[in-house]
């Protein structure tokens, strides 16, 4: 018990250091030093997010434009809109090309593999008609022997 009231005791030490404007080479040290300590536990690096957006709103109350009439804040507010919606728009036609790129590399891996697997088929044709022969005159050689 009192183990760990050490142990959670130099870790906030340490928090404490990181925090109080230590260099980062100190923050590294420490940093490996804590990885150190359990050496046998794996890291665990996650996977970068993908970026998203939300989803437009079901029903645009106020549909605003950049045109005469409209109030102060009201460009700001369509250009803020606007952005977005290209953003998503350019996020959907990325994870477009991304699936047709992993859609094109399936395909070619496909038919790699096919080609592969039909050379492997005559080449094995190819050994076993060897072989054939081979034990054939093996045979013709054994009758005229005889």
């Amino acid at each position: 018990m009192a183990k760990d009231g050490t142990q959670k005791h130099n870790e906030i030490e340490k928090t404490i250091e990181i925090a109080a404007g230590s260099t980062e080479i100190k923050n590294q040290r420490l940093h490996i030093e804590k990885l150190m300590q359990n050496i046998d536990q794996p890291i665990e690096l996650s996977e970068p997010k993908k970026p998203t957006v939300k989803p437009p709103p079901e029903i645009v109350l106020n549909v605003r434009g950049s045109s005469a009439g409209a109030g102060s804040s009201d460009f700001h507010t369509y250009r803020e809109q606007r952005r977005k919606e290209n953003l998503r728009i350019q996020l959907m036609e990325k994870a477009a090309a991304e699936d047709e790129e992993k859609e094109r590399f399936a395909r070619e891996m496909a038919s790699l593999k096919r080609k592969d697997e039909e050379k492997t088929a005559k080449n094995r044709a190819k050994r076993l008609k060897k072989k054939q022969n081979r034990s054939g005159k093996a045979n013709l050689d054994n009758k005229d022997k005889e």
